[in-house]
This record gives C-alpha cells, sequence and structure tokens, in this order.
C-alpha cells in the first residue's frame, strides 16, 4: 500500500533479499528485554481510557509482574460519534496530536510516569501506514481534514496513488504492488518511500519516546515495504521494544520473514495453530509450537492466544478468546512454553464486530471508566453479557502463570508426556511443571516433574490444602480434572 515514490519495487527486492545481512541496529528493537524483564509479559488494555490504565499499573500490572501495556493509539483520531463509536474511530488518525477517546495529552504523560514508576512500560499503537479514510470531517481535538488533506500535516503529494482501479483501494492481496501501494479500506495511504513522510512519522514517534513510552507496534506493517518501515525505525533515537503487524496467511507474496531483520513481528501462526489444535482435540501438536521453518525465531515473534482483530474474524482461521471455556487453559499453555514474547488481550465484551468500548452515546460515546467512582469495574469471568470490562489479564489463572513464567526463566522444556492427544504435560527442566487435560474425564497419573523432592502448590488452585509431593526421582501422583490444568513451580512449596 506503499506509494510509488521513493523507490522502485526491483529496488524493494533487492532489499528483502539481503535483510538478513542487515545491521545490527536493524535487529536491536526486537530484543524484549528493552521492556525491563528477561522474560517480559505484555497486556493489551484494548481501548482503556489512561487513567484508568495508570491505576491498572500501580494496582494490579506492577505488583503482578505484568511488564508492559499495550495502549490504544494515542493520536488524534476521527470524533466517534460519526461511527456510534466503533472501535476502528482509533485506527484512522487526523492528526499526531496526542489527544484522543482515552485522554488528552496531560492524562497521557501521566500515566507513562505513573506506569513506569509501577514497573510497567508503556506500548504504543503506531498507526503510520495510512491516515483517515478519504473523505473530509473533524477529528477529535478539532482538526479538520478533506481529500488528501490532513490539517497542516499532509497534503496530497505525500500520499500514494497507485492507479488501480476506479478508487485505488486493495483488491488483489496476491499482487504486493496493491498491498503496498494503494488504500486500504479506504484509508489514504502514506507516501512512506518519501523522505519528509518519513521524517514526520519519525518525529511522531521520537514524541512518544521522549515522554518515556518503551514501545511500538507497528499497525498493517505489511502495508509498507519493510525498507520504509526500517528507515523510519532507524531515525528513531532511545531504545523502544518495537513489533510489526504482519499478518502472513502463508499464501501471499508478502511474508513476515521480511520483517524479521527489522524488529519483533506477530506470529500470526500462533493462535491458529494453538486454536486449531484445541478444537480438534489434539493438545498433542503444542508440542511442536515455535518448531520448524513455519515459525519465526522465538526472540523475534510476538505470541497471543487473541487480539483486537482475530476476535472480531478479521484474520482468519481458528480462534479462542473470552467466550470459550478452553481459553484459560490455552493461555496457560501460552505463558508456560517458552516460545516469543507473549501478549495477552484484555477485552470489552462486544456483540457486533464493529462495537466500541463501553461508552456513554449521550456524552459523544465518552468512555467508561473502569476505575473511580464512575467506574464499572471488571466482568465477572462467568458472565457472558454483550457489554463490559472483561479483564482477562486479572483472572487468577492468568495471575499464577504469569508468576510461573517469571520462575521458570530461560529453563529449557523437558520431560514431556501425553497420554493420548487430549493429555499432556511437561517440565520448564527443575523450575516448574505443567500439565493439561483436555478431555472430560479426570486424569490421574504418575508423572515426572522434573522437581527437586518436596511438596508443592498448586498454583492454579485456589489454596494449598492439597499440595503435590514430588519424589527424589522427580515423580509425583498427579490429578487432574477435565478441562483443568495443575502447574508447579520451584519457588512454591507447601512447607
Amino acid at each position: 500500500m506503499r506509494g510509488i515514490h521513493g523507490h522502485s519495487l526491483v529496488a524493494g527486492a533487492v532489499f528483502l533479499a539481503g535483510l538478513a545481512g542487515a545491521p545490527a541496529l536493524a535487529a536491536e528493537p526486537a530484543d524484549a528485554t528493552r521492556l525491563g524483564s528477561p522474560q517480559p509479559v505484555m497486556v493489551h488494555l484494548f481501548e482503556w481510557r489512561w487513567d484508568d490504565i495508570a491505576a491498572e499499573c500501580e494496582d494490579y500490572l506492577g505488583p503482578t509482574g505484568i511488564d508492559a501495556v499495550q495502549v490504544s493509539p494515542p493520536n488524534e483520531h476521527i470524533v466517534p460519534g460519526g461511527v456510534e463509536g466503533a472501535w476502528w474511530a482509533r485506527y484512522q488518525p487526523v492528526s499526531y496530536e496526542v489527544t484522543s477517546r482515552s485522554g488528552d495529552r496531560e492524562a497521557f504523560e501521566a500515566m507513562v510516569r505513573r506506569c513506569d514508576a509501577a514497573g510497567v512500560g508503556i506500548v504504543v499503537d503506531a498507526v503510520i501506514n495510512h491516515m483517515a479514510a478519504i473523505g473530509e470531517g473533524e477529528g477529535i481535538a478539532g482538526t479538520s481534514y478533506s481529500e488528501f488533506r490532513y490539517g497542516d500535516l499532509y497534503s496530497r503529494d505525500d500520499f500514494n496513488h497507485c492507479d488501480r482501479y476506479d478508487d485505488d483501494h486493495i483488491r488483489d492481496y496476491q499482487s504486493r504492488y496493491e498491498v503496498q501501494y494503494c488504500h486500504l479500506l479506504g484509508l489514504a495511504d502514506l507516501a512512506t518511500g518519501e523522505t519528509h513522510v518519513r521524517a514526520r512519522i519519525a518525529d511522531y514517534l521520537q514524541t512518544l519516546v521522549d515522554l518515556g513510552v518503551a514501545g511500538f507496534r507497528i499497525d498493517a506493517a505489511k502495508h509498507m515495504p519493510a525498507e520504509d518501515v526500517a528507515a523510519i525505525i532507524d531515525r528513531l533515537d532511545g531504545e523502544p521494544y518495537i513489533f510489526q503487524e504482519v499478518i502472513d496467511p502463508g499464501d501471499e507474496p508478502i511474508t513476515k520473514w521480511e520483517y524479521q531483520g527489522i524488529a519483533a513481528v506477530t506470529e500470526f501462526n500462533y493462535p491458529h495453530e494453538v486454536a486449531t489444535a484445541i478444537e480438534e482435540g489434539a493438545w498433542d501438536r503444542l508440542k511442536h509450537v515455535g518448531e520448524g521453518d513455519a515459525w519465526l525465531k522465538s526472540d523475534s515473534a510476538l505470541v497471543f492466544v487473541d487480539n483486537h482483530d482475530n476476535q472480531r474474524g478479521h484474520v482468519g482461521g481458528g480462534v479462542l478468546m473470552h467466550r470459550d471455556a478452553a481459553y484459560p487453559l490455552a493461555l496457560a499453555f501460552k505463558l508456560a512454553w517458552p516460545y516469543g514474547t507473549p501478549k495477552l488481550m484484555s477485552s470489552f465484551a462486544f456483540e457486533d464486530g464493529d462495537q466500541g468500548p463501553p461508552s456513554d452515546p449521550d456524552a459523544g460515546w465518552a468512555t467508561t471508566p473502569v476505575h473511580g467512582d464512575d467506574g464499572i469495574g471488571c466482568l465477572d469471568p462467568d458472565d457472558d453479557p454483550n457489554e463490559g470490562w472483561v479483564c482477562e489479564h486479572r483472572w487468577s489463572e492468568v495471575t499464577a502463570m504469569v508468576g510461573f513464567r517469571k520462575a521458570a526463566g530461560d529453563a529449557p522444556v523437558t520431560h514431556w508426556q501425553q497420554d493420548g492427544a487430549t493429555r499432556i504435560a511437561f517440565s520448564r527442566d527443575d523450575a516448574g511443571f505443567l500439565a493439561i487435560n483436555g478431555g472430560d474425564d479426570e486424569w490421574d497419573a504418575r508423572l515426572q516433574t522434573g522437581l527437586p523432592e518436596g511438596a508443592y502448590c498448586n498454583v492454579l488452585a485456589a489454596d494449598c490444602d492439597t499440595p503435590v509431593h514430588v519424589g527424589g526421582d522427580g515423580v509425583a501422583e498427579v490429578a487432574v480434572r477435565g478441562m483443568d490444568a495443575v502447574a508447579l513451580q520451584v519457588n512454591r512449596t507447601a512447607e
């Protein structure tokens, strides 16, 4: 979806062919330890207000050990009232002013400071591929826009005009040219091959780095040539962690491999493989997650069970989310399995795929807070309404498994065991052990835990009234109820 400005397709192909030999600087943004932890965990607080995120960092995320929050795009966007509060209003930029449905610049800066003090970094969702849909209107901060003109920021020559069809929209995802040079869903496609456009984007990102953000999610990265993304990132000072959204279904000319040498990349193979294995009752296939040539390198992969797009069916393939009974077990596996940097999803309930966050249509679709006197709090995990804050990150299973991941550190997987296709168990060397029963009947088995002799609490249980006793040989008698799990970690003993 890039314009034909700035470089040729041939030049782009040469760049991609040589990406494996990119300078060291290009690979550094993929280093997730920049988030302040050897084994970082991130959560996406989708559409939360800045003041709510600040409070959540202090009250929950920091104490729980979650290292970073992905926040919704902070820049000025189209007025939500014009689209009945739809969530995707945030993905239609009007300017780079830090004013959005989540709050103004002052609230954003306060959030960054408060979260940093709580040991939690802010990762901004950066919408830099495009501006708002081609047309005219006004942004939430009052900036006017018209066709290919967005205030004083961009004018017609700053956009791509691919000369395809009668509207320059993407039709054919088998055409690299269309995907990277035409307009995605009618959104005005920025000419990121142009030096001055790259400079303006980088200035916006640098402003956020200077305010203290810890990193970025690059939205719609595959709609920009990898060369353009690399050039923009290369302009930044500081050490932000960066991951790029590259939806690679495996049958298109643009692939995730083109972006792996620039920064981390979303591994969309992950949610698909995890969901289909579980839905097909083939839990034993999870043994191969991250193995083979189909997967990104672990230190380049951003992994998730669900995100805001695949929850709404925008990606295709299987997906598990908070409505599904197996979802907590999928999260337990993700946090126990040492592949990629894990990102949790904290959703709002919805009935319609366009539905925005809990909000008041009579007040300009102002977002309803989670915290404070006017806050509505989080839904009970057993609830299944069509509106409200789900807060999956607060579920007890998630809290426990974040601690498990920290305790396991970089310990390798050992002692893989399975009983048929639905019952699996594995150790993280001598640091942790997880058994998952994906069947309906209780699983009673003698399993090798890899742990030192002792009595251990099941960290997924509400209490430690029934500890698991591990013998001197590392073996334990383990009882796992149907559709449940047992997790043991070396620093959670009953003694």
